[in-house]
């Protein structure tokens, strides 16, 4: 795809872009775009840490060749001696050359558990379509996948039997309160925002920048396999959003993130976010921090409906409007597809356009509407 517009157009993209952008640009105007390939099917109930440890090890028996499981890091109270869970990243890959990598990542936060579902789900569509699907291939044959399942494997199974809000890890804060927000603890611009001072706080970031176990299998993961690019899976409200985070101001590589995320809500229908726009920053998350240090193009999903993070109703719905969005990412990152947002399919949007500035009330009051869930997203703790 390349970014062209006719004379009779370029106007109303001039118009149409900045409007997407600025009010939140939802993709449902134009539909859902289901995947190429074969969908596998999705889970009727949500993983356990055990039962996710189990299907990544017979994955691996039934690929040999083309998966790896590896512990990445341990949790906190595994570090303890209170549990015994590792952090796990499986690389999908195919032999020969050398290759970029792509970073998948979920349940950062203990309560969000649709966004593990998403991560097992993508993993499980790469290796059943690997070899059967040309888009698929040509993916594998420029990059090396990486998914992270679980990031908070002690938080997941607290929730799951003691407390289904619970957020962060469960880190002894040795003053009666536990846990540390693990999407708060990464390096970069840590603090700096001035909220979650207090340990009880559910963003409380930790005492210093990567004092988590599980943050620094990130990092070192990470480190070790620079990604081009990174989908972080937090639930919910329907959003992608990019850096920066910590600040409203925009990367310097605002116009390239912008159109890739996009490009990846054009297929699923979600709004569009820079992620300091939201009701407030969020510093030391993983997004600024793969930005800031190693380039990568890195997004957060925030995936599903409000409130539906633990309705297991959801997952089939929620895991396969995310393939596609994936497949776009990494095609984009991977010099696949060109990743300025393709004009000649903005023209529902640009009919709003053109509505808006013929003065048309109705079009204003959405306007406004959006600007509204702009600035206050449901989905501001992700």
């Amino acid at each position: 795809m390349t970014l062209c517009a006719t004379a009779g157009t370029r106007w109303i993209a001039i118009i149409a872009v900045p409007l997407m952008l600025l009010t939140g640009f939802s993709a449902t105007v134009v539909g859902v775009i289901s995947p190429t390939g074969r969908l596998p099917s999705a889970p009727t109930t949500f993983h356990t840490y055990n039962s996710v440890v189990s299907e990544l090890q017979n994955l691996s028996r039934d690929h040999p060749s083309l998966l790896t499981v590896t512990p990445i890091g341990s949790s906190w109270e595994t570090t303890q001696g209170l549990a015994n869970r590792s952090l796990f990243a499986v690389e999908v890959r195919l032999a020969g050359g050398t290759k970029q990598d792509v970073l998948f990542m979920g349940l950062h936060h203990a309560d969000e558990w649709i966004s593990m579902e998403v991560v097992m789900y993508l993993l499980r569509y790469v290796l059943l379509n690997a070899g059967n699907d040309s888009r698929v291939d040509a993916i594998l044959a420029r990059a090396n996948l990486w998914f992270v399942p679980i990031v908070n494997p002690d938080g997941l199974e607290y929730a799951r039997q003691y407390d289904t809000t619970w957020r962060k890890n469960r880190r002894d804060n040795g003053d009666g309160t536990f846990g540390v927000d693990l999407n708060r603890n990464y390096g970069y611009m840590w603090g700096s925002g001035g909220f979650g001072t207090s340990t009880n706080d559910s963003e409380y970031p930790g005492t210093v920048p990567f004092s988590e176990p599980e943050s620094q299998a990130i990092r070192d993961l990470a480190r070790a396999h620079p990604p081009v690019l990174s989908i972080s899976y937090h639930s919910a409200g329907q959003w992608v959003l990019y850096p920066w985070s910590y600040t409203r101001l925009p990367t310097p590589d605002d116009d390239r993130l912008s159109n890739f995320a996009v490009e990846m809500a054009y297929a699923n229908g979600y709004q569009v976010l820079q992620e300091g726009r939201a009701t407030h920053v969020n510093p030391g998350n993983s997004d600024d921090w793969l930005y800031a240090t190693l380039g990568t193009a890195p997004f957060t999903f925030e995936v599903g409906l409000d409130f539906n993070s633990q309705n297991a109703r959801s997952i089939g719905a929620v895991d396969r409007n995310n393939v596609e969005p994936a497949l776009r990412g990494a095609e984009m990152a991977l010099g696949l597809r060109n990743w300025r947002f393709d004009m000649g399919r903005v023209t529902a949007v640009a009919l709003v356009a053109v509505a808006a500035v013929g003065g048309l009330s109705s079009v204003y009051f959405v306007y406004r509407w959006r600007r509204v869930r702009r600035d206050n997203p449901i989905a501001v703790l992700h």
